[in-house]
């Protein structure tokens, strides 16, 4: 426990230095890419799914280069740059894999190789999503709802299910997960979203909140992030997993520290884009 709060406390640290300095271009995009590299490469050592070392190359590099695909400064149109690139790199990025097969002499599973594209897709442009957030009216305040959402819902739901827990929620994919403590994350989540939704108010003259997005991203952002959670529970179950590394101590691994994020930070994006929960003010 006590290392588990040590390293919480250090993480916190850390996402304060990178609020005080997303403002620099490049700065957000190359935190998300480092994200987005160590998640990817710790899912497919844990899988053993990945048998060429080229094709690990070329899914880190992928991985590295998609986060750099999003508006580099939000000022920038995201519909004028992001679509083409992204397209651009998948076509790339699936002519290299079946070539790989074509000219290696290693036996390739297409088993292996679907879940290989896949996460290498899913990991890195759901990351993606933060810097396409911080493009959004908001800003800064969009990547404390993403964030603060997710760690909000992981933490509610840890109190609630000690607390309160009875009732298995998925046994055979999260044995401790619990009922209670599913809605304790909720709960959370939501508490957290109309506290951020608050302080932009009160701090922020330039902006008018919508509530009822920000209890939208609260809610629903955290039943993502349990979801996002779910989705690697299935992926360490099936491989007889405990994490998927010991980076973090306490923690495990850096998949196992953002794995709410990764569900949770799309659909916020999605909310964000559709109905902003910070808009410009109107004088």
């Amino acid at each position: 426990m006590k290392s588990r709060i040590i390293s919480s406390v250090i993480i916190v640290a850390l996402f304060i230095v990178l609020v005080l300095f997303a403002d620099i271009p490049l700065v957000l995009n190359a935190v998300i890419a480092a994200l987005s590299a160590a998640a990817l490469y710790e899912t497919l050592i844990v899988t053993k799914y990945i048998e060429s070392k080229a094709l690990m190359g070329v899914s880190m590099f992928i991985s590295l280069l998609i986060p750099f695909l999003s508006p580099i400064m939000k000022y920038v149109p995201i519909n004028k740059l992001v679509s083409p690139s992204i397209i651009s790199v998948i076509f790339v990025y699936i002519l290299v894999v079946f070539i790989s097969m074509l000219v290696s002499k290693e036996k390739f599973s297409l088993e292996h190789l679907s879940f290989v594209f896949l996460m290498t897709l899913i990991i890195p442009c759901f990351f993606s999503t933060i810097v396409f957030s911080y493009g959004i009216t908001g800003g800064i305040m969009n990547i404390f709802l993403i964030f603060l959402c997710s760690w909000g819902s992981d933490t509610g739901g840890y109190i609630f299910g000690k607390l309160f827990g009875r009732h298995q929620f998925t046994p055979k994919i999260s044995p401790k997960k619990t009922v209670e403590g599913v809605i304790g994350c909720v709960v959370s989540a939501f508490s957290v979203a109309m506290v951020i939704a608050y302080v932009g108010d009160v701090l922020f003259d330039n902006y008018t909140v919508n509530y009822i997005a920000a209890a939208f991203c609260g809610i629903f952002g955290g039943i993502c992030a349990i979801l996002g959670d779910l989705f690697a529970s299935v992926i360490k179950r099936s491989f007889g997993v405990k994490d998927f590394g010991s980076i973090i101590p306490g923690h495990g691994g850096i998949m196992d520290r953002f794995d709410s994020i990764l569900f949770a930070a799309p659909f916020i994006y999605i909310v964000l884009t559709i109905a902003p929960v910070f808009e410009t003010a109107v004088v």
